[in-house]
């Protein structure tokens, strides 16, 4: 699972929240797949704006390309086949990207999406 970081600034002593950054091992992402389901938690990590580290290959994920499966229950997911084209216009291999970079407004944006309530089915066989 990727390491998912959520970096913010303090605007007048409150926390703003800024950019969702899931950063992966080179093994984590396979290209070859449609689509990359990943588990919506909590940031373990809380980081300031500025300490970001602008070496790590990244992209910013647009809205657009984040998916709400109802298969995949508590799980959100980053559209790999649009992201791959718009790395590969640009000459880039998608294997070098380290990182998706998510604004926090596109994210809740989509989270808003969700229902508010879960429902669970049950089979009860006699």
């Amino acid at each position: 699972m990727p390491q998912q970081r959520l970096y913010h600034e303090y605007i007048n002593e409150k926390l703003v929240p800024y950019l969702y950054v899931l950063t992966f091992n080179s093994s984590e992402l396979n290209w070859d797949k449609p689509v990359f389901y990943f588990d919506l938690i909590k940031p373990i990590e809380f980081i300031g704006l500025d300490h970001m580290d602008d070496s790590v290959i990244s992209i910013s994920i647009y809205q657009s390309e984040l998916l709400i499966n109802p298969s995949y229950q508590n799980k959100l997911g980053v559209h790999l086949n649009s992201v791959k084209n718009r790395i590969l216009k640009h000459g880039v291999d998608p294997c070098v990207i380290q990182q998706f970079v998510l604004p926090v407004v596109d994210l809740n944006e989509v989270l808003s999406f969700l229902p508010n309530e879960r429902k669970m089915e049950f089979l009860i066989a006699n």
